[in-house]
């Protein structure tokens, strides 16, 4: 298994939602992940706070703007994504339990858990 792949795993694993069902989408064509928009509105339908789906898309902007800069370095790469997945994960940990319920299940519904 490469590097790329294994940081890909990680990122699965502790980043959002969101950011799980971009990076899985442009590997697996075959299964239908909601856009960006529709994961939002679907976590808000289920009754996920603001604060909480605000702050998976900021998890989500920030992964895809910075990794793309630091991918090519393998050195860059560890550190960044050493920090995301701490921030990530801390995020989750914050996330009033509901919120986190919801996030797991949607996890789940889509096979990333």
């Amino acid at each position: 298994m490469s590097c790329k792949s294994i940081h890909i795993q990680i990122m699965f694993q502790l980043s959002t939602l969101v950011l799980a069902v971009l990076a899985v989408s442009v590997f697996s064509a075959s299964v239908q992940y909601p856009t960006e928009e529709q994961a939002k509105a679907e976590l808000q339908a289920a009754g996920m706070t603001q604060q909480s789906i605000d702050g998976l898309s900021a998890l989500t902007q920030r992964f895809a703007t910075r990794f793309p800069t630091v991918q090519s370095n393998k050195e860059a790469t560890d550190k960044f994504i050493a920090e995301y997945t701490a921030d990530a994960q801390n995020f989750m940990n914050s996330m009033p339990a509901g919120d986190q319920t919801i996030y797991n299940n949607m996890l789940k519904k889509y096979g990333l858990a």
